[in-house]
């Protein structure tokens, strides 16, 4: 599934703020980040998004290693791009 139809998917969570794929193509080996405004916006969309999470590994012949939950107390990104 393009990572567009899944952060089109996303947008119906209330709390959703962002996604980052991270891929290492040499170790065939992926992560997702999604984002979310709160801790409890982001525990209420956890099941079904665990569903949608484990059919698209399914569909695409790889595997769920881990799920974790990690909280980001700062977060910058330079508004002209640059580093």
């Amino acid at each position: 599934m393009a990572s567009e139809d899944v952060e089109t998917w996303l947008r119906d969570y209330e709390g959703y703020r962002g996604l980052i794929i991270l891929t290492d193509e040499d170790a065939q080996r992926s992560k997702v980040l999604t984002l979310w405004e709160t801790h409890e916006d982001e525990a209420r969309a956890r099941a079904a998004r665990g569903a949608m999470r484990d059919q698209i590994a399914a569909a695409s012949g790889m595997e769920v290693v881990s799920f974790e939950v990690y909280e980001v107390p700062v977060c910058v990104v330079p508004a002209d791009g640059a580093a």
